[in-house]
């Protein structure tokens, strides 16, 4: 635990030196203010950006943490409350490794918790959900626990691919979905009336071409999007687990549909065939995980132990992703009158608590903006 730990922070570093180095993107136009409002104001329905935002998994209003730490936020200034944000999120990654590390053992756990997929902290409920998702595969009240926090988390499109997965090893963790209802009831009463609800969908859009699954090994330097998505989606460096993959387990079973999936070669479940990414990661961990036991040489075991921790450390690279984000900056910069961000795209109105513009307009908006 201690030497997670220890990596943890030598991997997210620069984030914790200065955590305005995620004032960006998405964090600063979309998740952080409305963390601020949620902090100020839990409300299921507004009439300010989002309209129905506890039926929208991504904004994660059902993930208890998340929710008690927004509260926290109310006596902080905004700079220190996107201090507070940061921090929060980039500790489940030592979380992630400690629940993985349950599961897989330190090899395992660190290969896939600092994979090139699994970095993704300007998705918050990407990383409350891959967090707990390791969590379902234990036995007893955990897997429960873990199932429902993963589906709060909100990030459904890698959760649907591992859940089948879960169950077919825990049945017990499907206990799991009967308080995660407050989130699931919400969202199937959404659904019908976005615009995902019988969309018609790009086969090309997110697929991941064959000669892509190189980064698995080797790094790819290229920031331009793959079949229009932004680079970070893409990302898969596991650093020397291709050595320890060449084991027989019923592991590449499901290792291969992932890949195929991502890859456009078997239906996807989602709109984004890349996301099966992480059901692929998870895999090839976890045949990493089941090699490196026949290991008994501790020597051995260090050495690709240190190899791999220095490796992965070039995923800390991936954010902040340019040239596709705006420069970051303190909050209490980005959203003053005088700044050139400030109409766009940082401007949504949870932090005035009002309607400034107009409602949400992305892949989960309503069909019929004017429908209440």
């Amino acid at each position: 635990m201690l030497g997670l730990t220890v990596y943890w922070f030598i991997f997210w570093r620069k984030f914790l030196i200065n955590p305005y180095l995620l004032s960006t993107s998405e964090i600063a136009s979309t998740y952080f203010p409305f963390w601020i409002w949620m902090g100020r104001k839990w409300q299921a329905k507004d009439e300010i950006y989002f309209r129905y935002p506890a039926c929208i998994p991504f904004l994660s209003m059902w993930y208890l943490p998340n929710v008690l730490v927004s509260k926290i936020s109310r006596y902080l200034s905004l700079d220190n409350s996107l201090k507070l944000y940061v921090y929060f999120i980039l500790l489940h990654y030592l979380l992630a490794s400690f629940i993985a590390y349950k599961v897989m053992g330190l090899f395992g756990a660190l290969t896939l918790t600092y994979a090139g997929y699994s970095i993704k902290p300007q998705t918050p409920s990407f990383v409350y959900t891959m967090t707990w998702m390791p969590g379902m595969l234990v036995g007893g009240w955990f897997g429960a626990f873990s199932c429902f926090m993963a589906i709060t988390g909100g990030y459904w499109p890698i959760l649907v691919y591992f859940m089948p997965i879960a169950v077919f090893m825990n049945p017990w963790c499907l206990l799991g979905v009967i308080p995660a209802l407050i989130q699931i009831i919400p969202f199937a009463w959404y659904w019908p009336k976005s615009v995902r609800a019988k969309e018609k969908i790009d086969p090309n859009f997110g697929r991941l071409p064959w000669w892509k699954l190189k980064d698995l090994f080797i790094p790819s330097q290229s920031v331009s999007k793959t079949n229009g998505v932004h680079y970070p989606e893409v990302e898969m460096y596991m650093g020397i687990a291709v050595l320890f993959i060449w084991h027989v387990s019923w592991w590449w079973i499901v290792a291969l549909i992932s890949a195929f999936v991502a890859l456009s070669w078997f239906p996807q479940v989602q709109r984004i065939p890349v996301r099966s990414l992480y059901l692929l990661t998870f895999c090839l961990s976890a045949i990493c995980a089941e090699s490196i036991g026949f290991h008994q040489n501790h020597t051995y075991l260090g050495i690709f132990l240190l190899v791999q921790s220095v490796l992965l450390l070039r995923n800390s690279l991936i954010y902040p992703s340019f040239p596709f984000s705006q420069w970051w900056n303190k909050p209490s910069v980005l959203y003053t009158r005088s700044s050139k961000a400030y109409n766009w795209p940082f401007n949504t109105g949870y932090l005035q608590g009002k309607k400034t513009g107009n409602y949400y307009a992305g892949a989960f908006s309503l069909k019929c903006q004017t429908t209440t």
